[in-house]
């Protein structure tokens, strides 16, 4: 099965825009063209290209993605992504009970 660059785009739930410059910034492989021209996406871009769009929706860097992008670093990679997430999350349940602590103290303060 191959897709248009337009087709891949809906597909992956992006925009033709994000495609192409994920091809400039090299995330996404260039696929063949057909002979008048047009390109032609096989499963793999698609997958590429949802994988793409998955992490950076969780907010990860492009450079960080580019780590993902050899399949034998691409568990390795997941994974650091992982472990920064992780972290992240952590950091963020602290901020939310200091805050929470904070606001209980007001209350107390107040009543």
């Amino acid at each position: 099965m191959a897709w248009s660059t337009r087709e891949l785009a809906e597909l992956a739930g992006t925009t033709l825009n994000a495609v192409r410059h994920y091809h400039r910034v090299g995330l996404l492989d260039v696929p063949d063209r057909t002979a008048n021209g047009y390109k032609q996406y096989e499963v793999r871009h698609l997958t590429r290209l949802i994988l793409i769009r998955r992490l950076r929706d969780m907010g990860v860097p492009l450079d960080r993605i580019e780590q993902a992008r050899c399949p034998e670093s691409t568990e390795a990679a997941l994974e650091a992504i992982d472990a920064e997430l992780e972290e992240s999350i952590d950091r963020l349940q602290r901020s939310r009970s200091e805050i929470g602590a904070i606001l209980r103290g007001l209350s107390a303060a107040g009543a």
